[in-house]
C-alpha cells in the first residue's frame, strides 16, 4: 500500500515538577517514524514525558486506565527509528480528531520552553 510522509512541529511552555497536557496536531492515524523533543530554555535537568491517543488518558472517572491510550514514552532529544503505529481514539471514523497528547514532567524549577517535532508515515486513500 502507498504511503506518504508528514512532518510538524509543536512549541509550548511547561511549568516545573507539573504535569502538563499539550494537544499535538498530527493526522489521526499513521505510523510514528521519528521524533525531536528539545528543551529550548530553562535548566536542563531533566523530564519525563509521553504520548498518548486520547485526551482521556488522564481523566479521573476514565472507564479505561492510561495504559490503554499509551502510544511511547520519550526521551530527551530525538529518536529518529520509531516505528509505532497509532489511531487518535477520541473521534470516529466519520469525525476524525487529529491530536495526540503528550504529557510531559519538567524537573527541576521555573517554566521550560520545548519544542516538539514530529515524522509520522500515513497511508494514502484511495
Amino acid at each position: 500500500m502507498a504511503s506518504t510522509i508528514w512532518s510538524g512541529s509543536k512549541a509550548f511552555t511547561a511549568p516545573s515538577a507539573a504535569e502538563t497536557v499539550v494537544p499535538v496536531p498530527m493526522p489521526h492515524r499513521g505510523i510514528l517514524r521519528g521524533y525531536s523533543l528539545v528543551q529550548l530554555t530553562g535548566a536542563a535537568v531533566g523530564f519525563t514525558a509521553d504520548l498518548y491517543s486520547s485526551s482521556r488518558a488522564t481523566e479521573p472517572n476514565a472507564s479505561l486506565p492510561a495504559a490503554a491510550f499509551h502510544v511511547l514514552s520519550l526521551a530527551d532529544a530525538e529518536d529518529t527509528n520509531v516505528n509505532v503505529a497509532y489511531m487518535n481514539r477520541d473521534g470516529s471514523p466519520s469525525v476524525a480528531q487529529r491530536f495526540l497528547y503528550l504529557h510531559i514532567t519538567p524537573a527541576g524549577s521555573g517554566s521550560k520552553n520545548f519544542v516538539l517535532s514530529v515524522t509520522v508515515e500515513t497511508p494514502m486513500l484511495r
